[in-house]
């Protein structure tokens, strides 16, 4: 809910002049009260002061885009999607919402749902290149080679120097036996991100398939110095070993 929360933030400046001038609504008490409830953690405490609001206040977009988020860390998913639906009727383009409930749908394995959430966000604001990595990681898990492909390259157009990008690219190069593009994109990642663990942890894998055993073993060690698992990362790497 970070990026719900960056509005909420700037509203929350607003009330508390106000509160020092003694001049708050019920509805702004019970919107500033939830808000602090749900960066505590405490969220049911934060959904009841949501509700409060929306009882006052049946087309605050943010109360029903927050009490969705919390509801949503509390495991409540299909009540997140409701409301997180009732936000989208009243604002119906905003394209973080229909970020933030794409990934929701994508955490419930709901693939096609997570695709359309992702693509109306683009439709919003195509020059995001979130909204294509997300989505590539869902056509990539889907075997939709094109499509995945695409959406990686816009993501990497619009944010060159973001390493994760090239993680996952380089993650689905492998998966399809494509280990030069894979290598290609790991080393990229590494390049712009030195510490990145998962990085090397995956180069070490790639490297391995390709019979590079001396750069695997050296990456094998920049992983597991980072904090990579190194009984997880050894056992996969003697597996592929095993299988060549």
């Amino acid at each position: 809910m970070k990026g719900l929360l960056l509005l909420t933030a700037l509203m929350l400046l607003a009330m508390v002049a106000l509160t020092a001038c003694g001049s708050l609504t019920a509805e702004e008490k019970s919107y500033k009260a939830a808000v602090e409830f749900q960066e505590q953690g405490k969220l049911n405490e934060a959904i009841a002061e949501y509700g409060k609001v929306l009882e006052l206040n049946p087309q605050s977009v943010e109360a029903y885009a927050n009490r969705g988020g919390a509801r949503a860390d509390l495991g409540e998913y299909q009540m997140a999607l409701q409301d997180y639906g009732q936000a989208l009727q009243l604002n119906p383009e905003d394209a973080k919402l229909y970020f933030t409930r794409a990934d929701l749908h994508n955490d419930l394995g709901e693939s096609d749902k997570a695709i359309e959430d992702y693509s109306q966000a683009i439709r919003i604001t195509p020059t995001f290149s979130d909204y294509y990595h997300r989505r590539a990681n869902v056509y990539a898990k889907l075997g939709q080679v094109d499509l995945a492909l695409g959406d990686y390259a816009e993501s990497i157009r619009l944010s060159p120097t973001v390493a994760a990008i090239y993680v996952d690219r380089g993650k689905f190069h492998g998966n399809l036996n494509q280990r030069q593009r894979a290598l290609d994109d790991l080393t990229e990642a590494i390049r712009l991100d030195g510490n990145y663990r998962e990085a090397y942890a995956r180069r070490a894998v790639e490297n391995t398939h390709a019979g590079n055993d001396a750069a695997a073993q050296q990456d094998l060690e920049q992983a597991v110095g980072l904090g990579y698992d190194q009984a997880l990362l050894a056992e996969t790497i003697q597996r592929i070993r095993a299988r060549r």
